[in-house]
């Protein structure tokens, strides 16, 4: 006679075994290779010697000084260094890579860390042409390891909420029209370099230059056309735009990294953004704020957003305006990589992987063209299915 408390206890025994795996893989530490140590890799690797489930396994960087600053802040883990990228990512006990690199470099990088067997973390922007786009789809589509890109935005859990307002309570009815701004005053002229366009003579060479950085709207409004796409709840189908580099004195786009530009995008839900990124703000202007704000419009309202706080505005007045404060104190890249190794120990998706990275680089590279083409360009047009 069969013993029905048989299959039960296997059960049972099974379940004890799979939680301890479980518990087991919390408790392994991945062993991580850091791949660029300048400014931005060593923001990364201070936070990440602080974490007990990490260890920093090597560095790398071409720049000597850089990597000796990175395997000292690292000095408890003993990680090797490396000149060439390649070389790290054939250490075997390297289980994942974090690429902090100039953004031309990132397509290759990535694919190549994919398909040697890694875990990627990849600074923003995934890449600065759609070609580049296209082989990190494909790469990251055919590996089971786990990519995420460094908008780090899509881990706030102040945006988050209003994402959820907007798409899941419907506070705004439909989203129809964003409009949001990047805003910043200049140096002053006897501060500025041609290493950098205003205030950005505090980044390094390759900064400035387009073919290597992606300007100024893939490189760094990267961030704040996703928070675009993920409030009007689509991805454009279509973008024109204007823009130069205005100081000192104007040169046309597509020579030097821009210091202001203005993109009109259409989204496929045939809602509207209009995006201006400019260092032309002067400090005392008051009627149009300054610094970084998203407005997100819809049939029931409206919501006004910077990253300290938002606040909803009924369409016609039927109730008081009310203020929500973001929590402080929010360290977003820590919560990136909280993100990223919670990927990797429970398989599952991160916040901001590939298809968020592809479509956020593409919008950048759309309202790019535009601007230097003069014309309007279409997402079609970039040849990347997503």
């Amino acid at each position: 006679m069969t013993d029905p408390t048989i299959p039960r206890r296997r059960f049972l025994q099974g379940a004890a075994v799979a939680a301890t795996a479980a518990l087991q893989a919390q408790d392994t530490k991945l062993h991580l290779g850091i791949i660029g140590v300048g400014k931005r890799g060593t923001a990364h690797l201070t936070r990440i010697v602080e974490r007990p489930d990490v260890i920093v396994s090597a560095v790398c960087d071409i720049d000597p000084s850089a990597r000796d600053a990175g395997q000292s802040a690292a000095r408890a883990d003993r990680p090797r260094s490396h000149a060439d990228y390649r070389e790290l990512l054939r250490q075997d006990d390297v289980e994942a890579v974090l690429i902090a690199t100039p953004c031309h470099l990132h397509a290759e990088m990535v694919v190549a860390a994919l398909r040697a067997g890694k875990h990627v973390y990849c600074e923003k922007p995934l890449a600065i042409t759609a070609d580049q786009v296209r082989t990190v789809l494909e790469a990251a589509r055919s590996s089971p390891r786990v990519f995420q890109v460094g908008q780090q935005l899509r881990n706030s859990p102040h945006i988050q909420e209003i994402a959820r307002q907007i798409h899941e309570e419907g506070l705004i009815g439909t989203p129809l029209v964003v409009k949001a701004q990047r805003h910043s005053t200049p140096s002053r002229p006897e501060d500025r370099s041609e290493s950098g366009s205003g205030r950005q003579r505090r980044f390094p060479g390759w900064y400035n230059d387009v073919r290597l950085s992606g300007d100024l709207i893939v490189e760094n409004a990267v961030h704040n056309l996703d928070v675009c796409n993920w409030l009007a709840g689509s991805r454009p189908s279509r973008a024109f735009g204007h823009g130069r580099r205005y100081l000192p004195e104007p040169m046309p786009a597509g020579t030097v990294m821009m210091d202001g530009f203005s993109v009109e995008y259409v989204y496929e839900n045939d809602a509207h953004l209009d995006y201006s990124q400019l260092y032309l703000q002067p400090r005392a202007m008051r009627k149009l704020p300054n610094g970084q704000w998203f407005v997100v419009y819809g049939d029931k309202g409206a919501i006004e957003i910077d990253y300290v706080a938002w606040t909803f505005f009924d369409l016609y007045g039927d109730s008081e305006p009310e203020e929500h404060r973001a929590d402080d104190g929010v360290d977003l890249t820590q919560l990136a990589h909280d993100d990223f190794l919670r990927a990797i120990r429970e398989g599952s998706p991160p916040a901001a992987g590939v298809d968020i990275a592809a479509t956020a680089a593409l919008t950048g590279i759309m309202g790019r063209e535009s601007i230097y083409q003069r014309r309007m360009v279409t997402w079609q047009e970039m040849g990347v299915p997503i």
